[in-house]
């Protein structure tokens, strides 16, 4: 009787303690999707606050010049010895790139890495203009090569004007509706001109220059690096009452497909 006894109660322990082990996997995995959430929610309100907006010098301009900023000894030879070579704007050869074979994706997807990576790097600084060769400071268009670069092994051409006919030329998959948009999608905008729909009504293709891009997060949110006013990198939702993200949407892509 008393080894019967025994056994229920060693039995009902085990049961205890499994369920207890059991319950802990569950609540870290728990705290683990909510620090994942939290990571991806939007930073703050810099970026929608006109009194803050309304005089970000850096935010009017985006990164338009910073091409010009680079001389051809500065940056990497792309000479393939072809005249038909399709070229980009700043003339230099359009070349596909790919993931580096010896990365392993994430969750079954690229995209992960890469998602991973920007995230990374919140906060970080805003130059107009940044070192393309290291990830102290980003403009926009430095934050999304850099995050391609370093999570793929992936080089992609150096402004958002460029990265953007990259896109055009090579994606399987282009829009210019903001809802078409998917996880890990390069988006790209006009220059800032206010918070209201108002400010980009009735402009032609010539007023609407592509000057800034970040990445697609999902759930409506983006991840990118805007100036020095709105903090560096940060993440925001693209369509909220007022927000001129949605307003100055011009091209989105995706390139891992």
């Amino acid at each position: 009787m008393r080894k019967i006894v025994f056994s229920l109660l060693l039995a009902s322990t085990f049961s205890i303690l499994s369920g207890c082990s059991q319950k802990s996997k569950i609540e870290q995995q728990g705290i683990k999707e909510h620090s994942n959430l939290a990571i991806e929610r939007e930073t703050d309100n810099r970026m929608s606050d006109w009194n803050l907006t309304s005089s970000d010098a850096e935010l009017y301009i985006g990164d338009l010049g910073v091409d010009q900023l680079y001389t051809s000894n500065q940056v990497r030879s792309l000479e393939t010895g072809s005249s038909k070579q399709a070229l980009l704007p700043n003339g230099f050869p359009l070349i596909q790139a790919f993931p580096n074979p010896s990365i392993v994706p994430k969750q079954g997807s690229y995209v992960e890495n890469l998602i991973d990576t920007a995230i990374s790097y919140l906060g970080t600084p805003y130059v107009y203009g940044s070192n393309r060769l290291e990830p102290s400071s980003f403009d926009c268009s430095d934050f999304t090569r850099w995050v391609y670069l370093s999570a793929l092994g992936m080089d992609l051409p150096w402004d958002a004007r460029n990265q953007a006919a990259y896109v055009e030329a090579l994606s399987k998959r282009t829009y210019r509706d903001i809802s078409k948009a998917r996880r890990g999608d390069l988006l790209f905008f006009t220059s800032f001109r206010g918070n209201r729909a108002a400010d980009y009504a009735g402009l032609d293709a010539s007023q609407k220059p592509i000057s800034h891009m970040g990445i697609y997060l999902g759930d409506g949110k983006i991840i990118h690096c805007a100036s020095k006013k709105t903090g560096g990198v940060r993440i925001d939702k693209i369509v909220e009452n007022h927000f001129h993200l949605q307003y100055r949407f011009i091209l989105g892509g995706g390139i891992l497909d």
